[in-house]
């Protein structure tokens, strides 16, 4: 009896290790099993400040479906970053002439422009000008300011800057200015000055 059960003792200690590491092995899985998965994505980058591209004293011409030209950029440099909507050009000067041959002046020191050169934020001696109709339905008008954010389709300007407006012959300055050429809708906030010269002109 004394020695069956030594025999049992004995196997029961060579057996021992390989109960130990099973047991391991199974510990170790159940904890990868039960840890939370982790995200296997790509960290997010950090903003690039580094330009796709950098122009200098560069000119874009545009032509419509006639070959007649329809827009020009023009400026001293510009360029564009990786993470941002807008492409900066420094002496920005833009010329669009639409189908109706109605002619369209964008110009500042300083200017953001979009991909399709429908938007612009421009600084410095900011200026836009819509010529006057070539068939007279409404006469030349001139915007200034040191900020002015314009729209081209549809025409809107806007600037929270002390701004002057000409019209034909009418001249006003004012704190703010909202101007939207398809209602011909204009609004002036803050010390408004005016001279109207032709009181039925259209804004």
């Amino acid at each position: 009896m004394i020695r069956l059960f030594a025999l049992v003792i004995d196997r029961f200690v060579l057996t021992l290790p390989l109960l130990m590491v099973a047991m391991l092995a199974l510990g170790s899985y159940w904890m990868v099993r039960s840890a939370p998965s982790a995200d296997t994505g790509e960290l997010p980058r950090p903003p690039d400040d580094t330009p796709d591209y950098l122009l200098e004293g560069f000119t874009i011409q545009k032509f419509d479906a006639n070959g007649r030209l329809s827009a020009l950029l023009q400026g001293s440099s510009a360029q564009r970053l990786p993470d941002a909507p807008w492409i900066e050009i420094e002496k920005f000067s833009f010329i669009s002439t639409d189908a109706q041959g109605l002619v369209k002046r964008v110009s500042a020191s300083h200017g953001l422009s979009n991909e399709n050169n429908s938007e612009f934020q421009l600084s410095g001696h900011a200026l836009m000008v819509r010529e006057a109709h070539p068939a007279g339905d409404f006469p030349r008008l001139e915007i200034r300011s040191d900020y002015l954010h314009v729209w081209t389709e549809p025409e809107k300007v806007e600037s929270d800057k002390p701004v002057q407006l000409v019209h034909g012959k009418d001249r006003i300055r004012a704190d703010t200015l909202q101007y939207e050429g398809t209602g011909r809708t204009l609004q002036m906030d803050g010390r408004v000055q005016a001279v109207l010269v032709n009181a039925e002109s259209k804004p």
